[in-house]
């Protein structure tokens, strides 16, 4: 657990693709009435204008961790983020394998991993929802065994959403009330 004084309470939604993950940090972000870290891979891929390499993870570690910090300046009692490096890593593990000698390609450009007091790993327990940016309809089963791994490995706190919107705001919120 986090428990710098300079940190907010760090929430993140993490997950595979088409679980919700947006969603869930939009509505937890406006019911809690703090500002939410949205996804930095998006605007780089849309714009990127050509297929991504895995050398473009260092780019988006680096977005994702500047906007991490931009929104941190602001003092905000939560950080409810829509992805860390959890997303990162999982996305080039899977995608390109490990990495070589040189290390994942994501951290060198997510600078200091600021672990989340709470992660909310969302399960892809209902229909795809095709998006141009997303890639592995039929593997989402697999790749969300790879993010329960590697929360279990590296001893994160977390708990799996499932279920109906609704439900998975009434476990959320539950959770976030009970841990922060």
């Amino acid at each position: 657990m986090n428990n710098s004084k300079q940190y907010p309470f760090k929430i993140v939604l993490t997950g595979p693709e088409s679980s919700g993950k947006t969603t869930l940090a939009k509505y937890l972000a406006h019911s809690r009435k703090v500002v939410w870290v949205q996804e930095f891979a998006r605007c780089y891929l849309a714009g990127l204008g050509r297929p991504y390499k895995r050398t473009d993870l260092q780019y988006i570690g680096r977005g994702q961790y500047a906007w991490e910090q931009w929104v941190v300046a602001q003092k905000p009692p939560q950080l409810i983020c829509d992805t860390d490096w959890t997303v990162l890593h999982v996305w080039e593990h899977y995608r390109f394998g490990l990495p070589d000698g040189e290390g994942w390609e994501w951290e060198k450009g997510y600078l200091k991993r600021q672990p989340a007091n709470l992660y909310l790993l969302c399960a892809p327990d209902f229909p795809w929802q095709p998006d141009p940016l997303r890639e592995h309809p039929a593997e989402r089963q697999i790749i969300f065994k790879w993010y329960e791994r590697l929360l279990q490995e590296t001893a994160a706190p977390y708990a799996v959403l499932q279920g109906s919107f609704e439900q998975r705001i009434k476990t959320a919120i539950s959770l976030i009330r009970r841990n922060c």
